[in-house]
C-alpha cells in the first residue's frame, strides 16, 4: 500500500529527489512502520512531497523538494521519525526469527548459573519465584 502526501506544486521537475529503502524483519513491520510515519505530514507541503510504499520487507520512502536544503532537512527528520518508530517495535515486535526462552531452559540456565557459582545446597543464588498469575503465565489476572 503506498501513500503520498498532496503533491507539491503542478510539477517537480528539477527538484531535488531522494529514495530511501529501509528493510524491516516483515511486510508486515514494513507496514506499521509506515503507518506510523504516515501521519506526520511534512510542514513544508508546498515544497516537500513525500510517497511510502511498503515492497515486500521493505519500507520505500521518496523525497521530492525544491531546494536541497529542503531535501535534508525533511530526510533527517523521517530518520528521527523512523529511529522513534524501530526502538519502539524492537521493544513490542521483535524479530520473529529469535529464539524464544521456555521455562524449562531457564530452570537449566538458572541450575547451570548457581552450579559454576557454587550457590547450590541451601546457598543463595538465583531464584526463579512466581505464584504461576499474572505476566508470562498465560493466566489472566482479575
Amino acid at each position: 500500500m503506498a501513500s503520498t502526501q498532496a503533491e507539491a506544486g503542478p510539477s517537480r521537475e528539477g527538484w531535488h529527489t531522494v529514495t530511501l529503502r529501509i528493510p524491516f524483519h516483515t511486510p508486515q513491520h514494513a507496514e506499521i512502520a509506515r503507518q506510523a510515519i504516515d501521519v506526520d505530514r511534512e510542514q513544508n507541503g508546498t515544497f516537500v512531497s513525500r510517497e511510502m510504499a511498503v515492497e515486500g520487507e521493505e519500507l520505500v520512502v521518496t523525497y521530492w523538494t525544491s531546494t536541497i536544503r529542503l531535501l535534508r532537512l525533511s530526510t533527517n527528520s523521517f530518520l528521527s521519525s523512523l529511529d522513534l518508530v524501530t526502538r519502539t517495535m524492537t521493544s513490542f515486535a521483535p524479530d520473529p526469527s529469535d529464539a524464544r526462552i521456555t521455562d524449562e531452559e531457564l530452570e537449566r540456565i538458572k541450575e547451570e548459573s548457581n552450579a559454576s557459582t557454587g550457590a547450590v545446597g541451601g546457598k543463595k543464588g538465583i531464584e526463579l519465584k512466581g505464584d504461576g498469575r499474572g505476566a508470562g503465565s498465560g493466566e489472566e489476572v482479575r
